[in-house]
């Protein structure tokens, strides 16, 4: 029998070929009816194992529901999955090295190596499940997915005049704002598309949004490290937040900021506000509490930034001692 009801009501499904058997158990609400279209559901996928169809994304959305639906980071890995659609849309399980190939190759140079390796780790997992658990894959196509050296963690800064020189060359208006408040703030470019402006009538709707301005400040409820953070912005940039959103997608950043100046990247604006705050003289730890930072370890990044600062200050002054005693 392959579907049946248990003492407490609750239907099973049971579908077996050859060596293979699966069972699943429904939920209490579910029919007689629900239970039979999942046994058709399962019985499809025997069909597309046996003839090979079995599609890239159907493994993906398998793997998501029953071992990354559990996760502390599911939100994270469930972005790099989706990140792939485009990639593995018709594609069969058989063409996921091809296609790792392909993804590799078409982002290398848009994306860090660490997160194009992060997008393969998808497809590399999904295929080692196929083919030790699931049984889906003949071969272990999942060592033949072949991961790119990591970079050493990028540190690059922009100066004022090459900040004037990016802006200049972004020709999309939004996203030329976005760049500013960016350089200014630090924020990442998912705080920026989620930014909005703080309605007038109600401080609960303000707070229900989740990332806003209200007056000269812009409040996160939601972060990368799970801490709400405040950051005040600096007057010359208040204009660039009176229209929000600012109604681009992330990706656009990120093509906008590349195409103005090749060797940029959006990620290089949060580098630069933090530049731009240790030349003002915010100390280390207010510069990480600005930024997000969880571990000051990742502030101190930037501290060669401050030494270079004073020892510019020291060698005016040395300077101004030798003019005056000359």
């Amino acid at each position: 029998m392959s579907v049946w009801r248990d003492k407490k009501g609750r239907y099973h499904v049971g579908v077996q070929r050859g060596g293979t058997r699966i069972h699943r158990i429904c939920s209490d609400a579910a029919t007689w009816r629900d239970a039979k279209r999942k046994e058709a559901e399962l019985l499809r996928g025997f069909d597309s194992v046996a003839t090979g169809q079995v599609l890239i994304g159907d493994a993906i959305q398998r793997w998501l529901r029953e071992e990354v639906a559990h996760q502390k980071a599911r939100k994270n890995t469930e972005g790099n999955a989706y990140a792939l659609a485009e990639w593995v849309r018709g594609r069969n399980l058989s063409e996921i090295v091809a296609v790792a190939e392909e993804y590799k190759q078409a982002n290398r140079s848009l994306l860090t190596n660490s997160t194009v390796n992060r997008r393969l780790s998808v497809l590399r997992r999904v295929a080692n499940l196929s083919y030790k658990r699931w049984g889906w894959l003949k071969e272990p196509l999942g060592s033949k997915i072949e991961l790119l050296p990591e970079n050493p963690a990028r540190e690059k800064y922009l100066t004022r005049s090459e900040l004037a020189q990016l802006l200049r060359g972004i020709q999309l208006r939004a996203a030329r704002r976005a760049a500013l408040v960016a350089a200014f703030t630090g924020l990442r470019r998912g705080e920026l598309v989620r930014l909005r402006n703080a309605p007038t009538d109600s401080e609960d709707a303000a707070i229900m949004m989740g990332c806003y301005v209200k007056g000269d400040l812009i409040y996160l409820r939601t972060t990368k490290n799970g801490k709400p953070r405040v950051i005040p912005v600096v007057h010359h940039v208040r204009f660039a937040l009176k229209r929000l959103p600012f109604g681009v997608h992330a990706d656009t950043l990120t093509h906008a900021v590349q195409r103005a100046l090749p060797n940029v990247r959006f990620h290089d604006l949060r580098h630069t506000a933090a530049s731009l705050l240790i030349q003002a003289g915010v100390d280390l730890y207010r510069v990480g509490t600005i930024l997000g930072h969880s571990d000051i370890r990742t502030t101190k990044r930037y501290a060669h930034l401050a030494v270079d600062d004073l020892r510019t200050a020291v060698n005016t002054l040395a300077r101004k001692t030798l003019d005056k005693a000359a």
